[in-house]
């Protein structure tokens, strides 16, 4: 017969250990904190270096902007300097060739028997009246004295021949007989006849060659500049 082992001890309970429990637990955050900070710390870094290349790019295009700005101020500059000069071009040009033609004109045009004593220009009153036309100011069948000259001639119709002829001269639309006399000369026992006479501008030509658009300076070199800019 076979002997059974029966053991009548209470079962040990195994006791549990709070305190390792606890260390592993504490552990095992600790891990995954330094983890996280691990992480945090790459992705800052990424971050860092992602806004470096950033800060880089944008420090050069702001170089480049800045770079243009100063292209385009020098550009300015030479531009309104060119505006100046030629507008002091033009209007010495403007001077000189009107009056050149008209001076030119009268010297052919003038009877034998009539002579200038006086030739007085006013050209500045033209050039008053196209500033007003321009702002719109302008009066209205207005007549401009292009010039007035002064002088002596034998006989009436040598006068009226004069101021047939200067109607001839480029740009004058009316001459007008200011103030004509018969002067007697004992001396010579004769009479000479003295004359005013006004001519006046063509203003309709005038003003239309004011307001032919001006052509405006060459871009360029200006747009393939900012072309580079944006590529």
């Amino acid at each position: 017969m076979s002997t059974k082992l029966i053991n009548l001890l209470p079962k040990e309970e195994k006791k549990r250990d709070v305190r390792s429990v606890v260390l592993n637990v504490f552990m095992v955050l600790v891990i995954i904190l330094l983890i996280a900070v691990v992480l945090i710390s790459v992705f800052i870094f990424d971050i860092d270096n992602t806004l470096s290349v950033k800060l880089g790019e944008y420090e050069n295009v702001n170089i480049k902007l800045q770079d243009q700005v100063n292209k385009l101020k020098v550009y300015n500059n030479f531009n309104s300097q060119v505006n100046e000069k030629k507008e002091i071009i033009n209007d010495l040009k403007r001077d000189a060739i009107i009056w050149s033609n008209v001076i030119y004109d009268i010297g052919k045009f003038i009877p034998e028997g009539a002579n200038i004593d006086v030739f007085e220009a006013q050209g500045n009153e033209l050039y008053k009246y196209i500033d007003e036309y321009l702002e719109g100011e302008a009066e209205e069948g207005k007549n401009v004295v292009a010039f007035t000259i002064n002088g002596e001639a034998a006989e009436y119709k040598d006068v009226l021949r004069l101021v047939i002829e200067l109607k001839k001269i480029e740009n004058i639309e009316l001459v007008w007989i200011q103030n004509i006399s018969k002067i007697s000369i004992p001396e010579l026992e004769s009479e000479i006849i003295r004359y005013t006479i006004n001519a006046y501008w063509d203003l309709e030509h005038f003003i239309i060659n004011e307001d032919k658009p001006e052509k405006q300076p060459d871009d360029d070199v200006l747009d393939s500049e900012l072309e580079q800019l944006e590529s």
